[in-house]
């Protein structure tokens, strides 16, 4: 045992030393880039940060393919394939739930089309980054990412559609509605419509109190039409006359998952900015933390800065596509969160009786569109090591048949999804524009060209601040997105919400603005914009600590950690009350009642809360939903989180009956059932002893390699398992999923604070590093800042970086 071990070391040790060196690139020294006009100088700083140098944007455009190829061409080569739905031929059999999604959608030919339409500015934008990538591909060859060897992948040039498809593809992945809409048919075919629109979605914007049904009704119908939407919207659709019909929409509606057509791409965001007069420097600071799984190494996001005659700019780029997602520029910085613009309808299509390859709209029978996609598996036992599955897609006017993903579930009605993109995009995508905008007018004019549902949060070095959603919103001329509608003969889509109509807030006269997923519209706001927002509890935390007379960048920076849960002081107060009358529970009434309502990993009062939140919630709806809806109605937390608290605030619902009983539930009696429930789980768990538990016990987040994922994994090749504080709930974010507590997946992707009136900095952080390669210290290089919540910094000006300058890479034009 004990020579084992020795030898297990040793290998360690050998791997440890090799692999880094094998599997290395030059960060210095002189290189050919072929596409280039002139020189470029690229500045490393001590954590790896480039910084371009170049006579104009279009080599500096150049630069960044070619240094996103050389640090991350492993991350590209995934996303091409994701987006092109070709991930099981990269990865195997576990890509094909993507790639039958991806098919569906056309994402490879709608990008094909679209490059037909690009202006010239925005094509030449775009094949500038493609020329540097592929100029990487053709010139290192020898320095390739070691795991593309491992996996034997050979890299092939990159197109124009590649570029267009990841663009896309990270379009559609911010356009989650249309899982609404599946839930909402599933929750309409198990309850009926009256019952489902108990359940409706309740969606607050806080500074406009016409939202909240706290304030404008006492009733327990707030916004409760959408069942009836359904059968009365299009008297020219199918006839559908109560639940039982609506139930014949899909013999099989109750049981389709979204999972089963694609993986969760949850994302969420806070973002806010204080203008120049509230802001201690005398200029606007803008803070920015974008929420995603980034659990992978070495990240999402790609730390750089592009200095130019044009432009001087710095913060996170994306690999896959030019330019910078969250930073600044010498005038303007911006950031930005998901907001959330319904952009996806299902519609209730009608075959033909009379020809199967038909389908009607009123009185027309019009064909399908059919197209057949193969589907490419990585099989190493298959000839050729590749088999094949056959995806035969049919299409009305409206789009594709999401049903046909499962033929079990057609049973006589259809189900089409409309994406507004491939619709209404136009030549011009927004980002560059952003990048060299020179005031708030200019960005806000870039931000309209964005088809991404976004909030963006820009300001400006005069002062200015503003957010904007951006987006390409259907103008709907029945319904609001919740629930597909029949389709008729009438178009019910009436072009996109104009770009000047977008919900808008500029300088307003509290010095400050944000979002946090949060709904942005008015009870007046005149078009269907979306059902599908978080609950208002994070940006009400804003308002909070943006109630000051001034701020410095590192309030921004604490704000963006803050771990208030304000939702739990909402709900403590019932709860003490409950948990008191019990033995069992008064220790944790206790601990309760001492809290500082912060999601401490250290604390055991969050632990409580939330294991006490998902068994309320648990309780309040299995009994009448059963087991499997009851999950996937809590797994959408945006979907019900307001409406239960609305509940819980009012101190009554029909839904707290337990309805397996013959006594009637009321509030507390669900309380201190859930109570009860959270306390045996926690004491299963952690002990007899409530002082003992720690939220960080549970509430752990695992960073591993992309190669090989998993806990024990990233011990070795990733970043570890570690305590984190936050909740879903909370501004610093870390949400676990309701059918696996209490691990992190959602989290801040990238920390970043801009102050305008600092010339040569910003604070930034993410957790990862630039590298992807094995055993590279690059590829965690800012993980323990992030862990810890220590300021790291990305240079501005060109004395800070000079001074920061570690290494020294020229990239030169010529022949290979």
């Amino acid at each position: 045992m004990k020579k084992l071990l020795i030898v297990v070391v040793l290998l360690a040790l050998v791997i440890g030393f090799l692999v880094p060196r094998v599997d290395s690139y030059r960060e210095s020294g002189e290189l050919t880039a072929p596409s280039l006009q002139a020189e470029v100088r690229v500045l490393r700083d001590d954590n790896g940060v480039p910084y371009v140098y170049a006579d104009s944007l279009d080599d500096a455009l150049v630069a960044q393919g070619y240094l996103h190829a050389q640090e991350r061409l492993f991350q590209l080569e995934l996303q091409r394939y994701l987006a092109h739905g070709r991930l099981a031929e990269f990865v195997g059999e576990r890509g094909l739930v993507n790639d039958r999604l991806m098919r569906l959608l056309d994402i490879s030919g709608f990008a094909r089309r679209q490059e037909a339409r690009l202006s010239a500015a925005e094509r030449n934008y775009l094949q500038r980054y493609l020329d540097g990538v592929n100029d990487y591909i053709a010139t290192r060859g020898e320095e390739f990412p070691l795991m593309l060897g491992v996996m034997d992948h050979q890299v092939q040039p990159w197109t124009l559609a590649d570029v267009l498809a990841i663009q896309y593809f990270r379009v559609w992945s911010s356009s989650v509605n249309w899982r609404q809409e599946l839930l909402t048919l599933k929750l309409i075919d198990h309850l009926g419509p009256g019952r489902a629109a108990s359940l409706h979605p309740i969606t607050i914007n806080p500074d406009e109190p016409g939202t909240d049904p706290r304030l404008v009704t006492a009733g327990d119908n707030f916004g409760d039409n959408f069942g009836d939407s359904l059968l009365n919207s299009n008297d020219a659709g199918p006839e559908l006359s109560g639940p039982d019909e609506l139930s014949k929409l899909s013999p099989k509606l109750s049981k389709l998952s979204p999972d089963l057509w694609a993986p969760r791409y949850a994302m969420g965001s806070d973002a806010w900015a204080s203008d120049g007069g509230k802001s201690a420097g005398g200029r606007p600071i803008l803070s920015s933390d974008p929420h995603l799984d980034a659990r992978h190494l070495p990240g999402f996001w790609y730390p750089m800065g592009i200095i130019t005659p044009e432009v001087r700019a710095v913060g996170g780029a994306t690999p896959g596509g030019p330019g910078i997602g969250v930073g600044r520029n010498a005038y303007i910085a911006w950031g930005a969160t998901n907001g959330y613009a319904d952009m996806v309808d299902l519609f209730i299509e009608t075959a033909d009786p009379d020809k199967p390859d038909h389908y009607l709209e009123g009185d027309r029978s019009l064909p399908f569109v059919t197209r057949r996609e193969e589907v490419r598996i990585l099989d190493r036992e298959a000839e050729g090591g590749y088999r094949s599955e056959w995806l035969e897609i049919r299409s009305t006017r409206r789009g594709p048949l999401v049903s046909d993903l499962d033929p079990d579930a057609a049973g006589g009605r259809l189900l089409s999804l409309r994406w507004s993109v491939p619709e209404y995009a136009g030549p011009d995508a927004g980002n560059r524009e952003l990048l060299q905008a020179h005031s708030v007018t200019e960005a806000l004019a870039a931000i309209g060209k964005m088809v991404t549902p976004l909030n963006h949060v820009v300001i400006d070095v005069e002062g200015n601040i503003a957010r904007l959603a951006s987006g390409v919103v259907p103008i709907r001329r029945d319904g609001d997105g919740l629930v597909p509608l029949p389709a008729g003969d009438t178009d019910n889509w009436l072009g996109p919400i104009p770009a000047a109509d977008m919900p808008l807030q500029l300088n307003p006269a509290r010095g400050w603005v944000g979002s946090a997923n949060h709904r942005v519209t008015g009870p007046d706001y005149p078009y269907a914009f979306s059902t599908h927002f978080s609950g208002s509890w994070r940006y009400r935390r804003i308002m909070e600590l943006m109630d000051r007379d001034q701020l410095s960048a590192a309030d921004h920076w604490a704000a963006n950690q803050d771990i208030k849960n304000l939702l739990a002081r909402r709900m403590r107060p019932a709860m003490l009350a409950a948990f008191e009358q019990d033995p069992a529970l008064a220790p944790l009434a206790r601990i309760l009642a001492d809290w500082n309502l912060e999601d401490d990993k250290d604390l055991s009062a969050p632990l409580i809360f939330q294991s006490f939140l998902r068994h309320f919630a648990w309780e309040t709806f299995v009994d009448e939903l059963g087991d499997e809806l009851a999950m996937a109605y809590l797994k959408e937390p945006y979907y019900w989180q307001e409406r239960l608290l609305y509940w819980y605030e009012r101190g009554h619902s029909e839904w707290f009956d337990d309805s397996r009983t013959d006594e009637v539930d009321g509030l507390g009696d669900i309380i201190l059932r859930a109570g009860r429930l959270a306390r045996q789980e926690l004491v299963a768990d952690w002990g007899e002893d409530p002082d003992a538990w720690r939220w960080g016990d549970a509430h752990t987040v695992t960073f591993y390699h992309p190669f090989i994922p998993g806990a024990d994994a990233a011990r070795w090749i990733g970043g570890g398992v570690h305590p984190m504080s936050g909740s879903g709930e909370t501004l610093n974010r870390g949400v676990w999923m309701f059918d696996a507590p209490y691990e992190a997946r959602i989290i801040d992707s990238l920390r970043v604070i801009v102050d305008l009136a600092d010339e040569d900095r910003v604070m930034a952080h993410f957790p990862g590093g630039n590298s992807e390669r094995w055993f590279d210290s690059g590829n965690k290089t800012f993980l323990d800042a992030w862990l810890t919540g220590d300021t790291s910094y990305w240079w501005f000006s060109d004395r800070a970086i000079a001074e920061n300058a570690r290494t020294e890479l020229k990239l030169k034009p010529g022949a290979a």
